[in-house]
């Protein structure tokens, strides 16, 4: 795998290859890999990482109110 052809897919599929059971990375392959980065780049993954997490778990919430909006639902916020 050349660096400049490598795809995002690519480097999805290497991490699922590198994950644990419980989804984790092992731990070979996250000193390998996380290791090369500075902590403010871990830092900057990490935060990046958080407003993925926090966008589709608000796309998920959304979906569930459309469900029972479609049901007759009223569904409001507390």
């Amino acid at each position: 795998m050349a660096r400049d052809n490598i795809t995002p897919l690519q480097i999805v599929g290497k991490i699922r290859e590198n994950q644990n059971t419980n989804k984790t990375l092992k731990s070979l392959f996250a000193g390998q890999f996380l290791g090369k980065f500075s902590t403010d780049e871990l830092n900057g993954l990490k935060k990046s990482i958080d407003k993925i997490i926090d966008k589709q778990k608000q796309a998920e919430v959304d979906e569930h109110i459309d469900y029972l909006k479609s049901l007759g639902y009223k569904v409001s916020k507390k």
